[in-house]
């Protein structure tokens, strides 16, 4: 099973559309595409807050309860947010003219903060929690994509990496009607997979059912028409359905059965609808120039937060457990300790960045 997420459906068309007019497509410098880099990444932030609340068995049934299992719902977007922005930015042919310079430039990016970060994760897991680790047990972790609970999205953007050139060819070639289609096929064999817990995966095939989110970053970028659609109601609702659902089906099977969080999923019907129609609302939905402002000063550091953070929120979970046990209270843990993990961490990635041979990992 695969926690936390989208696509989108087509009519039939006998004859190949042509080509979307790119003339009013968010350009890949667009403040647009920083917003949504530091949306994602704040939202990943929210979603290991709000998990922690609704986890809780002595806190189930509580006003801070209910109010986590919406956060938790609203926030199952992240990891999607990224893998269909990346696609959005790395399908065009023109970037694949040489694909093995790509790859070996992406890879060069991307590999030393895998190496780095899972083996701070894996001393983390050592020293802080006082796991037993054996060498069996790194290697298992490692071929599974899992050095820590957040660190299997750099494993699956990888196998995406490898793929994309391949991809943005086929891409090249296909008309609108082709590509939703091919998305559509995709989307359906990793939502039937998902329901018989056939997703289970390794280090090496964890991408593949995320190909279809992956193309419909770069269909709603590049080809999708403009059309105004009622985002906010589509978000806003679907975020209700997951969360009424989810409760009452806790209350039937408990917390610990996997499927009382199945609205939550990434290849869940509710978790589609919520990523696609989020990634497609702040791309073309209005938002304060503010916002578009802020986000361009905080993207360059989202990588290092989203690898950072967890060291940051269970140091503080340390100090509420040891000085600030009334922290814990979910009226004061959700939104205090997010606010104090985004400081921090964003904070600590700005020191980071000014040191040369730290740029690479963050």
């Amino acid at each position: 099973m695969i926690l936390p997420l989208p696509y989108a459906s087509s009519p039939a068309s006998l004859e190949p559309e042509p080509r979307q007019d790119n003339a009013n497509r968010p350009d890949p410098r667009s403040a647009r595409f920083d917003v949504l880099r530091v949306g994602a990444c704040l939202a990943v932030i929210l979603l290991h807050l709000s998990a922690t609340i609704v986890m809780d068995r002595e806190l189930i049934w509580s006003t801070g309860w209910y109010v986590s299992v919406m956060a938790d719902a609203a926030t199952r977007w992240c990891v999607v947010g990224f893998i269909m922005l990346s696609g959005a930015l790395l399908l065009h042919p023109e970037k694949h003219a040489r694909p093995n310079e790509f790859r070996t430039k992406r890879l060069n990016r991307l590999l030393p903060a895998l190496i780095v970060w899972s083996a701070i994760y894996f001393a983390w897991r050592v020293f802080f929690w006082k796991q037993p680790l054996t060498p069996g047990l790194i290697v298992h972790d490692l071929l599974a994509g899992r050095p820590y609970i957040h660190l299997y999205f750099l494993f699956l953007i990888a196998g995406l990496y490898l793929v994309t050139p391949l991809l943005a060819a086929i891409v090249s070639r296909l008309s609108p009607a082709e590509l939703r289609q091919a998305i559509v096929i995709i989307g359906i064999l990793a939502m039937a997979a998902n329901l018989f817990d056939f997703l289970a995966s390794s280090a090496f095939t964890m991408f593949v059912p995320y190909l279809a989110y992956y193309l419909a970053g770069w269909y709603c970028v590049h080809v999708m028409d403009n059309r105004p659609r009622h985002y906010g109601l589509i978000i806003g609702g679907t975020i209700a359905v997951m969360t009424v659902t989810s409760i009452y089906l806790v209350s039937i099977l408990g917390l610990g059965d996997r499927w009382s969080f199945y609205p939550f999923e990434d290849f869940s019907p509710t978790g589609i609808a919520l990523a696609i129609a989020v990634f497609a609302f702040i791309l073309r939905g209005p938002i304060s120039p503010r916002i578009e402002a802020l986000a361009q000063r905080l993207a360059p550091w989202t990588l290092g937060v989203y690898l950072a953070h967890p060291l940051v929120v269970e140091l503080l979970r340390h100090v509420y457990h040891t000085r600030l046990p009334i922290m814990f209270q979910p009226h004061y843990y959700i939104l205090l300790t997010f606010l104090a993990t985004c400081a921090l961490t964003f904070g600590l990635i700005a020191l980071l960045q000014k040191i040369p041979c730290l740029r690479r990992i963050v």
